[in-house]
């Protein structure tokens, strides 16, 4: 059995998961810089995803477009609140709009979603 490459998709996905609890972990009991390093490694995590995602096939890399939305929304509401600010919906609310777009997007490309469609009904 062949060790899994370090920088592959089986590693890098729970990495940004860990990030992510980090990042909001950290953020909860307001340590700022920390959760600042947090979310510095999971959005490169999340990009890195898209990369893994893109060889994958299109539902994978529309997926992973919808969660590096979420990570973009939740990095905006992070850093707002740590400085004391309301998060901008004018940002926040069209980065979800079009999260929710890849998320159905990806959704449809996916086998099981396919089958679960009925035709001529």
């Amino acid at each position: 059995m062949e060790p899994t490459p370090p920088f592959s998709r089986r590693v890098i996905d729970p990495l940004n998961s860990v990030a992510w609890f980090a990042m909001d972990a950290l953020w909860m009991v307001q340590l700022a810089w920390p959760a600042y390093v947090a979310v510095g490694l999971t959005v490169a995590t999340g990009v890195w995803l898209l990369a893994a995602g893109w060889r994958e096939g299109r539902g994978a890399f529309l997926a992973d477009l919808g969660l590096n939305c979420w990570i973009a929304m939740n990095t905006v509401w992070l850093v707002a609140d740590l400085n004391g600010y309301k998060p901008d919906l004018a940002v926040v609310v069209p980065v979800a709009i079009l999260g929710a777009v890849f998320l159905l997007a990806a959704a449809w490309y996916s086998q099981d979603v396919r089958r679960l469609r009925i035709r001529g009904r």
